[in-house]
């Protein structure tokens, strides 16, 4: 693999292996500085940043990061070093024979690491398995970027001329054989060491002649492990199970709802998605939306990680204070559990012996974020692009530090420029000072959908009343009055947002949101608000980055939006 760029004396002395988790104790990170964004090549990984990472592996004495929304491949040096070998940060299909880190992904979802060294790639969107060898070469090893449809998906012949249909989740066994669950088929293929592709299990109705295992009507193989024997296990949300399927080619549940089939460990999960296997042959389960790890070993299931059912604690009630929407696992030879931490956008790691973890309680009037506010959809705006001087966030304002708890909660005064003491009365303040930035740049094909982030951050209190905000979409775009609010404090948890309200004008050109914004005020101690903007690029919109739109917060000084038109060959 490519050592990665140069760092300097200072850098190099700060270079040093992640600390080990304490047993008992919450998810240690060991990359990923909890900020959406890209950066930290060269540096200590804990550092740098990632954004929305959807898997992890492990092998050959480091482990790799499936940096979903950069569309780029990270690994983590034994020593913590982070650096990029595969992508170059914007969405597209390029690059094969040559050096990786120049080439395209497409929101990459799923990483293994193959006996021989190679990192493979489940390289959702653009319908293939992509193969990154030691010497740091890409090539794709499956599909041909069409997805499956009246033409067959070339079950039987050469697995680089068959047809993916957005493989998601990647496992590889012992011998080498490559396992690719996929979404829009509902199937797991298997790869020999020939080179032929073959379907092994299939939802019902969706087998054909393949001969495959029937996994029934409610199936998506969203996770994929191999053991020592050479057995596959299939993490499968809809259905609530993880699935097993023996070396004789026999499906059987593993785990799943206490009604779910004789001989399955009952466990009531919300939605299993990832799995890994250590090496004592303990299964681990990522429970999504449970925000959970569980641990599977003897017959029994236990929570390692994230609120625990046995203890009474609910997933929506301290959702985000440990784990947030952990989506993929591996089992480090080092001993620990690597947990693809999604909406906290880092890896955080875990020891292979943990005893059963129990979270902070919320705070008082705290409440669950609805899933639908936060999903993210936008890209990133790939490294070298830099923003212009006003729109850099100024050293130490990113994270300020995190205001106590008042006893009781007051009320903010609906006045601009103010706030309230804690007996109730107006305390008038400065004119608080505001970060306004856009999260994270967009690539849209024309005529397709998508979301602008648009960050508010503060060191200041801020609870100016109702205003209102106004935005312009950037050329060839238009809002099509999609509004949500999501409100980020200082430790990194979420509180739900208000209920912004958006009015379209000017054919969709203009969007006004009005709302009762409020950060570090006691009792909402918010240090950042991102609104959600829905955004579709015209049909006719030319191909072109553009930088003219605007977003106006409570009448400041306006900031820049971008976005970019991808034309018809760019998808």
């Amino acid at each position: 693999m490519p050592a990665g760029d140069d760092v300097t004396a200072r850098t190099a002395a700060r270079r040093r292996p992640p600390d080990a988790p304490e047993a008992g104790g919450p998810p240690a990170t060991v990359a990923g500085n909890g900020t959406a964004g890209f950066s930290g090549d060269g540096g200590p990984a804990e550092e740098g940043q990632l954004a929305f990472p959807a898997d992890v592996a492990a092998g050959g004495g480091a482990f790799f990061v499936a940096d979903h929304a950069n569309h780029r491949i990270r690994r983590i040096d034994g020593d913590g070093t982070l650096t990029t070998i595969a992508g170059d940060g914007l969405r597209g299909f390029a690059g094969d024979g040559a050096d990786a880190a120049r080439a395209r992904l497409g929101f990459p979802s799923s990483l293994a690491v193959a006996p021989d060294g190679g990192v493979l790639v489940a390289d959702e969107m653009n319908h293939r398995i992509r193969r990154i060898d030691p010497s740091g070469i890409i090539d794709t090893i499956a599909g041909d970027g069409s997805r499956t449809g009246d033409h067959g998906n070339g079950d039987g012949g050469p697995a680089d001329r068959a047809r993916l249909d957005a493989p998601c989740a990647v496992a590889v066994d012992g011998a080498g054989s490559v396992y690719i669950g996929e979404a829009g088929s509902r199937s797991v293929r298997r790869i020999d060491g020939d080179g032929v592709i073959g379907t092994v299990v299939a939802a019902t109705g969706r087998i054909g002649g393949s001969g495959a295992a029937d996994a029934g009507e409610a199936f998506l193989p969203a996770g994929l492990a191999v053991d020592a024997a050479g057995q596959l296990y299939i993490a499968d949300p809809p259905g609530r199970r993880v699935l097993l399927l023996g070396s004789d080619g026999a499906l059987r549940v593993l785990a799943g709802p206490p009604d779910g089939g004789d001989g399955a460990t009952a466990v009531d999960w919300s939605a299993p998605c990832a799995v890994a296997v250590d090496g004592q042959g303990a299964v681990h389960v990522a429970d999504l939306n449970g925000h959970r790890v569980w641990r599977l070993a003897d017959g029994a299931a236990r929570v390692v990680a994230g609120p625990d059912p046995a203890a009474g604690e609910a997933a929506d009630a301290v959702a985000g204070t440990v784990l947030r929407y952990p989506c993929g696992l591996a089992a480090d030879p080092a001993g620990r559990l690597l947990v693809a931490d999604n909406f906290h956008h880092r890896i955080a790691a875990l020891p292979l012996t943990v005893a059963p973890s129990l979270d902070l309680d919320p705070e008082e009037g705290e409440k669950p974020v609805p899933e639908q506010e936060l999903e993210p959809e936008g890209e990133l705006e790939p490294e070298g692009e830099q923003e212009p001087e006003g729109e850099q966030e100024p050293e130490g304002e990113q994270e300020p530090e995190r205001e106590q708890k008042p006893e009781r909660e007051p009320e903010p005064n609906r006045g601009a420029g103010s706030t309230q003491d804690g007996d109730g009365g107006p305390v008038t303040v400065q004119t608080a000072r505001l970060l306004v930035r856009q999260e994270v740049g967009l690539e849209v094909p024309r005529g397709g959908s998508e979301l602008i982030h648009v960050r508010i951050s503060s060191t200041d209190p801020w609870a100016p009343g109702r205003v209102e905000h106004h935005f312009r979409a950037p050329t060839g775009f238009v809002f099509d009055g999609r509004v949500t609010s999501a409100y980020y404090r200082a430790d990194r948890t979420v509180l739900p947002g208000g209920e912004p309200t958006g009015t379209v004008r000017d054919d969709g050109r203009s969007l006004t949101v009005t709302d009762e914004p409020r950060l570090n005020i006691p009792g909402h101690p918010a240090a950042a608000l991102i609104y959600t903007l829905g955004v579709r690029a015209l049909g006719d919109a030319a191909p072109g980055r553009y930088t003219d739109g605007r977003a106006v917060i409570a009448g400041r000084p306006e900031e820049r939006l971008r976005a970019s038109v991808l034309g018809d060959d760019e998808d």
